[in-house]
């Protein structure tokens, strides 16, 4: 399958738009085309380690939870680690996607894998998803005066990606509306330019967004029985397939009744929350400390520890959605950088 295809597929799977603003999600590096794709390498850190065995697999694309370029690169220099990894993709045609957050948001995706260490039977996101309800995501209003109306309307109603109105609003004015994109504005702007000086006002609001249920950051519950704080601890631990976590028991916290879990680092979305207990991958120490003497339990199991056993959910889902066509493997050499010692 060629690698645009392969995209389209998986943005279909997980929206771009899911991901959090601060995110660098998508296609990373793109190999000069035709690029066929027949394996693709699961991966939740693109490690130097994971790099080379994507290569000797002869995989071409590898798909990394976490997205190896995450700020702007300058130069691209083999004294640095994630600058060989880079080009060694780019040397041997092997393009990379990056899902990161929008697999975190997504119904079915690493949170839902999460709290499912836990017999729950109310789960929902801890914030949701604010989607479009449609195509557009803007909404730009030009008032004209009415004898404009006919020809400024003829001059926008024709741009691509973009839906126009008009309504009078007296006898001397008229407002076109357009409904569009932020890509969409500047061919407005350059259609309506030999209007300019005789447009009255130009307003350009954003279009509301709904909450796209079951969709969003986190995932809270309530068990369908409590349970103890050991038990929650080894439940965790069987689920994410590790041999130990953190603990901070919660002031007057004898019992598990409720959760919210956050994959990776959890501070910013377990906040003040109405339950028992926090799992996440890491949270700063006066967050954790907050958590505790509020009486709320923290189990913490290290970032990518939080987010991995996912890598196996994920490798069933797009082999079914590919129909088998395309070869997954989750890498055998990524690992959580932090040991036990």
């Amino acid at each position: 399958m060629d690698l645009k295809s392969v995209v389209k597929k998986l943005q279909q799977f997980a929206d771009p738009n899911l991901a959090e603003s601060w995110d660098n999600v998508g296609l990373l590096v793109e190999p000069t085309p035709p690029h066929e794709v027949k394996k693709i390498m699961l991966t939740n850190d693109l490690t130097e380690a994971v790099y080379q065995e994507a290569r000797a697999w002869n995989a071409n694309l590898i798909i990394s939870y976490h997205p190896p370029i995450f700020v702007p690169m300058k130069k691209l220099v083999q004294r640095n680690w994630k600058d060989r990894i880079i080009t060694g993709c780019i040397e041997n045609r092997i393009a990379i996607y990056s899902p990161h957050t929008s697999y975190d948001a997504l119904a079915g995706g690493v949170n839902d894998w999460l709290i499912q260490a836990f017999d729950t039977k109310r789960v929902g996101p801890v914030t949701a998803s604010l989607m479009s309800t449609g195509p557009y995501t803007k909404k730009l209003q030009i008032t004209v005066p009415s004898s404009l109306q006919e020809a400024m309307f003829k001059s926008v109603s024709g741009i691509q990606n973009t839906l126009a109105s008009v309504q009078e609003i007296n006898q001397d004015l008229s407002q076109i509306t357009l409904l569009c994109s932020n890509g969409t504005i500047p061919a407005i702007l350059e259609c309506t330019q030999s209007f300019s000086d005789k447009v009255r006002s130009t307003e350009l609001l954003d279009l509301q967004k709904a909450p796209k249920p079951g969709y969003g950051m986190g995932r809270i519950g309530k068990l369908t029985s409590p349970i103890s704080v050991t038990e929650a601890v080894e439940r965790v631990k069987r689920h994410i397939g590790i041999g130990h976590v953190r603990l901070a028991k919660g002031v007057g916290c004898e019992s598990i009744s409720s959760v919210a879990v956050c994959a990776g680092s959890g501070g910013s979305v377990l906040k003040n929350l109405d339950v028992s207990l926090y799992v996440t991958g890491e949270m700063s120490h006066h967050e954790v400390l907050h958590a505790m003497q509020s009486g709320i339990s923290v189990i913490l199991c290290d970032h990518s520890n939080s987010e991995r056993g996912f890598l196996k959910v994920l490798q069933e889902k797009l082999t079914g959605l590919f129909q088998s066509k395309i070869e997954f493997q989750v890498s055998k050499c990524d690992r959580d950088p932090l040991d036990i010692v």
